[in-house]
């Protein structure tokens, strides 16, 4: 009976074997985006005490929820310093300010001379649209009218998301202080006049932006369903028993295909970069993303950086060698890494970022 059931193992094996190389044959592309993430490395994050400045943990920033705080970390300096805003991602379902990708950002930045805020807000399983962008929101403006009491410049605002995050961080950029501000942060009823949530540069990492498009975009790349499969493999477990089928459905308490254009337009980034756009156009915009990202399709971040370039809702997903950065508007594509990738984190990377930033804040 043992011999049986080895050999049955081993038919199982084989004939799984062969499935995977004819498939790995017919579909070379996707084939290599599969390779691509399963061979992305992973790097050790430098975890040594941070002794350059002062660091405040877990205030709050809102009443409207015990989750609506933030960890700060202000270096030493005689001069108010640029801040930078972390908005982790998590498909709007998980994670939270100390996210793997929140960390390597604070942990190099602030040893580059820059305040560093990472901030938690309502995940789909407290509240849904637009809960979390208005605590995002929320947490900027609380940021800059407590700016004299911490010590960072509140006229030199960074705002960076990844993933989720990303589509948070872009939204939170583009829309006006009228728009998404539905959560008072503390302290604000004894202000005199209102505290904007403007931001004077936006960094996407990797960003969601059109939710409609979330599955069209991979098959106009090639990607077969069954990669996808495999990418959405937890989330499946994050929605269990809610009744919706992504988690941008839950998120946003809706089913996709019930929602007229208008309201999906009103979804997007792209909607409010064209309504808010003598506003957005003095932005400035990093862009970062790859084209073997099997979580969020790189056509998101193409949209948005067509978007940003020419003001309009209208984008048809491509760059051209036509295509040139608008001033302030920078587009970077990573061939080869994976959703999330560590490497976009690397000292190397992000020094580029600092260059960047130390140039626009000079």
């Amino acid at each position: 009976m043992g011999k049986k059931i080895l050999t049955v193992i081993l038919i199982v094996l084989l004939v799984v074997v062969l499935v995977v190389a004819v498939y790995c044959l017919t579909h070379r592309s996707a084939a290599k985006v599969m390779w691509q993430n399963l061979t992305a490395p992973t790097l050790e994050m430098d975890t040594s005490e941070w002794t350059g400045g002062t660091t405040y943990e877990n205030v709050q920033y809102s009443d409207v929820s015990e989750s609506d705080y933030l960890h700060l970390y202000v270096p030493d300096s005689d001069e108010p310093m640029p801040l930078i805003i972390l908005v982790h991602g998590g498909g709007f379902v998980a994670n939270d300010l100390e996210s793997r990708q929140a960390q390597f950002m604070y942990r190099y930045f602030r040893q580059q001379g820059y305040a560093c805020a990472t901030v938690n807000y309502r995940l789909a399983a407290e509240d849904g649209f637009p809960a979390a962008l208005e605590d995002v929101k929320a947490a900027v403006r609380f940021l800059r009218a407590n700016a004299e009491t911490y010590g960072y410049d509140p006229d030199c605002f960074v705002i960076w998301g990844e993933s989720a995050g990303g589509y948070l961080a872009t939204m939170a950029a583009v829309t006006n202080d009228d728009e998404f501000n539905g959560v008072s942060f503390i302290g604000e009823e004894d202000l005199s006049e209102p505290v904007s949530a403007q931001v004077s540069c936006l960094m996407d990492f990797y960003g969601i932006i059109d939710f409609p498009f979330a599955e069209d975009d991979f098959q106009s790349q090639g990607i077969p369903s069954i990669v996808r499969w495999v990418a959405n493999l937890w989330a499946s477990a994050s929605l269990s028993g809610t009744g919706y089928d992504t988690v941008e459905e839950y998120w946003l308490r809706t089913a996709l295909a019930d929602c007229t254009q208008e309201e999906l337009a009103q979804y997007s980034a792209r909607y409010y970069i064209e309504e808010n756009w003598a506003d957005v156009q003095n932005l400035n915009v990093l862009i970062w993303h790859s084209p073997a990202d099997i979580t969020v399709s790189e056509q998101q971040s193409i949209r948005l950086y067509q978007a940003f370039v020419n003001g309009s809702y209208v984008a048809d997903g491509t760059i051209s060698d036509d295509n040139e950065d608008r001033d302030g508007v920078t587009y970077q594509s990573f061939a080869g890494y994976k959703h999330a990738d560590d490497r976009y984190y690397t000292d190397e990377s992000l020094a580029n970022i600092v260059q960047y930033l130390d140039a626009l804040f000079d």
